[in-house]
């Protein structure tokens, strides 16, 4: 349990207040708050009395109830720097330490000390958060249950049902189920979404997965598909070899040399059947050209005439008879000589006939030689085939071996891919765990789950210090609220109503139930126990004299239960005679609110 004990508040320049500050102490008792407004003799209203509670607002949250600009906040006659100092004591198991908020306008400002060290954070929020935090402070529970405004404020039974909700929930101390949800909702979306990451992992991961399994299969099939293929081409390459062994093996090649020789004995005698030809022709050219001059002479020898032509000489008869004989014997000789021409002819025809059989047998011979060096090509080609298969042969087994090597850079991803896939697999289920676990705690925390249960059961002290504030009050209806904290409100008749069928002062008489109920609740529930207690026109609202006597006896009575300084902010004169502590009395003049002492008047 944490005690929060306030211990003065000194103000200046804060609105209406002025240089002089103006210093509260917070005592045990019923304080009365009031003034006088020397401007506006007539008037009770516009002293500065509410600016004690927003100073007091002001120095914890840095702005006011009435939520007025800050530019505003600064007193417009003085012009001079705001400055509020709030002192303060917090007690709880961890020890007792004593506070100190300063905070001021123009520069803006906030310093806090604790147990004079100064604790002023890096920020202005910062260091307000901190304070909110010392003091287990928020505007919600301030506004309705430490300084509480009766007229100004919007009523609580007035707000809406999730404004009217979340309140009761915080004066419960159940903004813890808030935060709890809130956080495992937020731990939940972080989950989930570290689910959905993991499991598109495993999802792209087990799709690669099965890609390169499927790779692995479709190389295993090529790899297979080429397996047969070499095989194929081995026995195919082995079958041709053995072929062209066998062929080699049987091929006789004849000795080319022999026929060389052989045709060189017949080329040469070609030659000599030429030289031969040669020689008859030249026998046969001079033969011929002696028969031409032997036939010449014949023509030239005799004459018809009795005279030689050449010589003139008379030709007789002896003459004649030589000539008849000399033209016998060149004719005998012509006849010979053509004899001969033909015996050379004959000759002839006979060599070229030699000639020709000698051409004939060298043509066969050099085609043997030829069909022999086609013979040798032949077998070069097939030697020159089988090494060409056999150094496929050999290829072959290097690639047939190499496809017995079945490890590849697939079985490596393959296996990498796999021990992810577990991984993630184990990883999506733990997270699935966590998810499963998170919807069990939500559901604890939700409204059908435990908090369900603690709400029954402090509904019934919340009903109860409810009824109890009505009954001192002297109302003649009843107000309980539901598990979903949901009023319902019953007349004397015991029939349902609307908060807005009663009258003003009956909706007021709701309305500071409600503010002792949650003050007690938060007291109780809360973890902190504050020692003011601020009530702006109380007093002032529409109860007669015997409702504010009523009030007062409750504030009477809280006073001597939990030792409080309650605060009544009032324009009412006679509201003093309820003091059971100080009068403190304001007093407003030239525009400017300073404290003065009550007992002048």
């Amino acid at each position: 349990m944490k005690t929060v004990n306030f211990k003065r508040i000194a103000i200046q320049n804060f609105l209406s207040v002025g240089e002089e500050p103006v210093v509260v102490e917070f005592r045990e008792g019923l304080h009365i708050l009031t003034g006088n407004n020397k401007d506006k003799p007539e008037r009770k209203n516009a002293v500065g009395k509410s600016t004690v509670a927003d100073a007091v607002y002001f120095s914890i949250f840095g702005e006011t109830l009435r939520e007025i600009k800050k530019d505003l906040i600064i007193n417009n006659i003085t012009g001079g720097k705001t400055h509020v100092e709030l002192d303060f004591e917090v007690s709880s198991s961890r020890g007792n330490n004593s506070f100190k908020v300063v905070r001021t306008l123009s520069p803006t400002k906030v310093f806090v000390y604790k147990d004079g060290v100064d604790k002023t954070r890096d920020s202005t929020a910062n260091t307000t958060k901190y304070i909110c935090d010392v003091l287990s402070a928020s505007p919600a529970i301030f506004q309705n249950c430490v300084i509480m405004t009766v007229n100004n404020a919007v009523p609580f039974m007035a707000k809406n049902k999730i404004d009217k909700r979340k309140f009761i929930e915080d004066i419960f101390g159940m903004e813890v189920f808030s935060k709890m949800i809130s956080q495992i909702r937020s731990e939940y979306n972080e989950i989930k979404r570290q689910y959905d990451v993991e499991y598109s992992k495993l999802e792209e991961v087990e799709k690669n997965y099965k890609s390169y399994i499927e790779q692995k299969e479709k190389s295993l099939e090529r790899k297979q598909e080429k397996k047969e293929l070499y095989e194929s081409r081995f026995k195919n390459n082995k079958d041709e070899i053995d072929v062209l062994k066998e062929n080699l093996s049987s091929i006789n090649v004849p000795d080319v040399n022999k026929l060389n020789e052989e045709i060189k004995l017949l080329e040469d005698k070609f030659l000599q059947c030429d030289a031969k030809i040669h020689s008859y022709l030249e026998e046969s050219a001079t033969t011929k050209a002696t028969i031409s001059h032997k036939k010449d002479i014949y023509m030239k020898i005799g004459t018809d005439g009795d005279s030689c032509p050449v010589c003139l000489r008379p030709i007789l008869e002896h003459d004649k008879d030589f000539i008849a004989k000399e033209k016998d014997v060149l004719k005998s000789d012509m006849s010979s000589l053509a004899q001969n021409i033909k015996t050379i002819s004959s000759k002839v025809e006979e060599v070229k006939s030699v000639k020709d059989k000698i051409s004939a047998a060298i043509s066969a011979k050099k085609q043997e030689v030829g069909e022999i060096a086609l013979q040798k090509q032949k077998i070069n080609n097939m030697r020159d085939r089988i090494s060409q298969l056999e150094a496929w042969q050999a290829e072959l087994v290097q690639d047939l071996d190499s496809l017995k090597d079945s490890s590849s850079d697939l079985d490596y991803l393959i296996d990498n891919c796999k021990g992810r896939v577990e991984e993630l697999k184990l990883s999506t289920q733990s997270i699935s765990k966590n998810i499963t676990n998170l919807d069990v705690v939500k559901y604890i925390v939700s409204e059908e789950g435990v908090k369900s249960y603690i709400v029954n059961r402090l509904l019934e002290l919340l009903n109860g210090k409810l009824q109890y504030y009505l009954k001192k009050l002297d109302a003649n209806f009843t107000c309980i609220f539901n598990e979903f904290f949901e009023e319902e409100i019953l007349n004397e008749k015991n029939k349902v109503c609307s908060y807005f069928n009663f009258s003003g002062a009956e909706r007021k008489s709701i309305d500071l139930a409600c503010l002792f109920t949650f003050s007690d609740i938060r007291r109780m529930q809360g973890g902190v126990s504050y020692n003011i207690a601020m009530y702006d026109e109380l007093f002032d609202s529409s109860f007669d004299e015997k409702g504010i006597e009523h009030i007062i006896d409750i504030l009477r009575e809280r006073v001597d239960i939990f030792n409080e300084c309650s605060i009544v902010i009032s324009h009412r004169k006679e509201s003093v005679k309820a003091v059971t502590g100080d009068v403190i009395f304001l007093e407003k003049e030239n525009g400017i609110t300073r404290r003065v002492d009550y007992s002048e008047f």
